[in-house]
């Protein structure tokens, strides 16, 4: 995955070309799902790890679509959830977004479908498809809410630190 710095999490993606399609779609869409459920996400985008490809897939355990050349066709309300980001480990910010959508697509094939999400499906949707957009959703939430979140973050990274410090030194036997 690229790091939360790089300018390729705040490109505009282009459509992809079915008819002169840059890579197989399916084996792309797979690769995309492999990475995903390495790095335990209900979502990823081609552009979280690099590539200028105008898909992203989201899904859980065995149950992941691909999503090329999505739109949000219409939105259903709002609600403000927390969301994280495989591209911004540990930081957790609560960002508004429509509550259900309806939207279109082109599975690998490149066949066109349509779609309703709710709850963590639409937000999942809407938070990959931003990164299409170029937007982070760091970019979502007033200046305040992300100096929180990135504090609570630094605080949940040094946490981690010491859990790995102390099992280190249990693992080599010593516990003092």
């Amino acid at each position: 995955l690229v790091p939360e710095n790089s300018p390729a999490l705040r490109e505009v993606l282009p459509e992809f070309d079915f008819a002169n399609a840059p890579v197989n779609p399916n084996e792309f869409a797979s690769a995309l799902v492999e990475t995903c459920r390495k790095n335990n996400g209900l979502g990823l985008s081609a552009n979280q790890c690099g590539f200028k490809h105008r898909v992203f897939v989201m899904g859980a355990e065995d149950n992941y679509v691909a999503f090329f050349n999505p739109k949000v066709t219409k939105t259903y309300g709002t609600k403000k959830m927390e969301e994280g980001c495989l591209s911004f480990p540990l930081l957790f910010l609560n960002i508004e977004r429509p509550a259900e959508i309806d939207v279109e697509y082109q599975d690998f094939n490149g066949e066109k479908k349509t779609a309703q999400f709710s709850g963590i499906s639409a937000r999942c949707f809407q938070h990959e498809l931003d990164h299409m957009n170029g937007i982070v959703y760091t970019n979502r939430v007033k200046p305040l809410a992300l100096q929180q979140g990135m504090k609570k973050r630094n605080k949940l990274k040094n946490m981690v630190k010491k859990m790995d410090k102390n099992l280190k030194k249990i693992t080599n036997g010593n516990t003092n």
